[in-house]
């Protein structure tokens, strides 16, 4: 006959128990640990939300800065087309009757004015810096500033390109205009009056030609590049700033 210890039944029921407890306590350590870490999971995921949006508020507002600087560049290369093409006309007309000379005068001062493209960097250097790109969701807005940075970028580069050009004609410049005609040399105004009397200091026509060259490379490169990225840049910037509206309600 086979015969049952109370005590291996107790010690089997105790076993059993012990196990269900760990289990059970494993269960709740578990479930702990996988709500501590979607709790910090929503929580950096809102930290990030409010990065992004602080971003974009920022970025927002460097926008409507450079709008503003984008339009103020074009109407100085516009003005300044006008000064180099008057002033090309005249000198590949080899003008030198009293009139023309007063004009080139004039002119001059306008025509060599450095005026580069100063864009706000300061939201763009920390998207950059921080890799806070990565933080915008929407990969249509993410896109258009990559667009925008390059635009940027370019027109920087074009920039110091341009004013090389400047630099080499100003120096060609001192050989053909005596700076003591200027009774007003207020830098930048073309309507300073010219003495009585200027004359040019050369008439060399090589001297001439090749002063001529340099502006109409000048005007060229501002006309037919210049002005293009400009307005290439300013139109990617509104799209921009039209998604950042919509997208995160920025001001």
């Amino acid at each position: 006959m086979e015969v049952h210890h109370p005590h291996t039944a107790h010690s089997s029921n105790h076993q059993k128990k012990l196990i269900k407890e760990y289990i059970s306590e494993f269960l709740m350590l578990f479930l702990a640990v996988t709500l501590g870490f979607f709790a910090e999971n929503k929580r950096e995921h809102y930290v990030e939300r409010e990065r992004e949006h602080h971003y974009m508020q920022s970025f927002y507002e460097d926008l409507k800065r450079d709008t503003a600087e984008l339009n103020s560049v074009r109407r100085t290369y516009t003005r300044q087309i006008k000064y180099l093409d008057t002033t090309v006309n005249i000198l590949f007309a080899g003008k030198t009757d009293t009139q023309s000379i007063r004009k080139l005068y004039e002119l001059n001062l306008g025509t060599l004015g450095s005026r580069g493209v100063r864009l706000i960097e300061r939201t763009t250097a920390q998207l950059k810096n921080a890799g806070g790109l990565r933080l915008v969701e929407n990969n249509k807005i993410s896109d258009q500033i990559a667009v925008y940075w390059h635009w940027a970028s370019y027109i920087q580069a074009y920039g110091e390109s341009t004013e090389e050009l400047k630099i080499r004609a100003r120096e060609k410049s001192y050989l053909i205009f005596n700076s003591s005609y200027y009774q007003n040399q207020e830098r930048g105004n073309v309507n300073s009056k010219v003495k009585t009397g200027a004359q040019l200091m050369t008439t060399d026509k090589n001297t001439i030609i090749e002063y001529a060259n340099r502006l109409n490379h000048i005007k060229n490169a501002y006309k037919n590049v210049s002005i293009a990225q400009l307005d290439s840049t300013q139109k990617v910037a509104v799209n921009i700033m039209e998604e950042l509206k919509k997208e995160y309600h920025v001001n």
